[in-house]
């Protein structure tokens, strides 16, 4: 539904052939212009034309031909006298703008503003009256959306920066969980371009893009959407999707070149935000586990052997995973038996259920927000002892804040 104010007025012609003298002239370098039967409504579908009416507080005014205001009141002040509102003015140029505010601001979320404008002349001795006018958006609106497919890759807090007049941006948040602002930000459109910035944490690392846009102009409802796309490389890419407020058409955007790669953010925070995975003597661990990258696993009836870690994520767990890799193919066979070459221990797969009988890693929603996490894998021997090899597991945790370490375990069966 697209709304557009319309200002219907007595069927009249704009210019003085249209005039006609329905007054006495105190001087003959004076006219008037008539306001009387003015009437302003919102028209919320642009195919019936059927209209409701207006708020009192529109703003009606008039400038001289230099851009001096020479009148300013409002559509209610208007209708209160429009018996018989008539202006006294000099004989020349003019011009009338109806707006559905004082101003239109630089940049706002939630505030769109109609409006319209249209010239006509003052003749001495004659009465003008102002044609049908039609309000329009007079800003350039902007929402933020992203696919399913971008989102499940945020793994922190994110933010679209959307700039038309330097200096004056607005920022749509992306959260860590997959919420985001889906507010409709408003841009006074002085120049003709506008410039995107995202930034955040995707797939664990922070990162930054900047695009910009040509041909922006008022009346348009630029939609961006952001699309995650994989490159011939491998690489996260992402593409942006726009669409027009009065066609919705989509718009040709294409920036010549190739489509940028994301890019790591020279904002972003450094380090591993504390992140470990220790061994857990406390817990029983077997004192002879002395290198997580060098656990030797023997028969369980030469020696019981307790394998007992300690995952630290200060920041708290946002995003927990295992990727498992063998340079035993039977052992990789069955890990795939599980689907389980990458298991999210967060929302694991119902495939993976298999694996978590034989290797019993915590799992499950409420791993969320934990910043420990204790792991007893003393039950993995027993699986895991029949294949000859080295057999590593990858820790890859992601924290609130989007800093992430890699910690690999493995288990080595001679």
């Amino acid at each position: 539904m697209k709304k557009i104010f319309i200002l219907l007025t007595a069927a009249a012609a704009l210019f003085s052939a249209a005039s006609c003298q329905k007054s006495p002239v105190e001087a003959e370098e004076y006219g008037f212009l008539s306001l009387e039967g003015l009437s302003l409504g919102i028209d919320e579908d642009v195919d019936t034309r059927a209209t409701s009416p207006a708020s009192p507080n529109y703003v009606i005014i008039i400038q001289d031909s230099e851009g001096v205001d020479v009148m300013n009141t409002t559509y209610g002040a208007v209708k209160n006298e429009q018996n018989d509102y008539q202006i006294k003015l000099p004989a020349g140029n003019y011009n009338l703008v109806a707006r559905s505010a004082d101003e239109v601001p630089v940049s706002e979320f939630e505030r769109p503003v109609y409006g319209t404008s249209k010239e006509f002349s003052i003749a001495a001795g004659q009465v003008t009256e102002i044609g049908e006018l039609v309000c329009s958006l007079l800003q350039c609106k902007v929402t933020v959306s992203y696919s399913d497919e971008f989102l499940s890759s945020v793994t922190g807090q994110c933010k679209t920066s959307v700039e038309v007049k330097e200096g004056h941006p607005l920022e749509y948040a992306l959260n860590a969980n997959g919420s985001y602002d889906k507010r409709a930000g408003y841009f006074n459109v002085e120049g003709n371009t506008m410039t995107v910035v995202f930034s955040g944490s995707i797939d664990g690392k922070n990162q930054k893009m900047t695009k910009s846009y040509t041909n922006v102009t008022a009346r348009q409802w630029r939609q961006i959407k952001f699309v995650k796309k994989v490159n011939e490389q491998g690489n996260a890419i992402f593409d942006i999707e726009i669409a027009d407020l009065i066609s919705d058409a989509t718009l040709n955007n294409v920036i010549p070149g190739e489509e940028s790669i994301i890019g790591e953010d020279p904002d972003a925070p450094k380090g591993d935000g504390g992140i470990t995975l220790e061994i857990d003597y406390e817990a029983g661990c077997d004192t002879q586990i002395t290198d997580l990258e060098n656990i030797e696993i023997v028969p369980v009836a030469t020696r019981d052997m307790k394998i007992r870690f300690k995952a630290t994520v200060p920041n708290g767990i946002k995003k927990f995973s295992v990727n498992i890799d063998s340079d035993n193919g039977s052992f990789l066979n069955a890990v795939d038996a599980a689907d389980a070459r990458e298991i999210n221990l967060i929302s694991p797969s119902e495939a993976n259920g298999i694996i978590f009988d034989v290797v019993p890693f915590p799992h499950g929603a409420e791993l969320l927000g934990k910043t420990e996490v204790d792991f007893n894998l003393d039950a993995a021997q027993d699986a895991i002892v029949i294949y000859k090899g080295k057999h590593t597991f990858s820790m890859v945790i992601v924290d609130n804040t989007g800093c992430r370490n890699v910690i690999p375990v493995a288990m080595i069966v001679k």
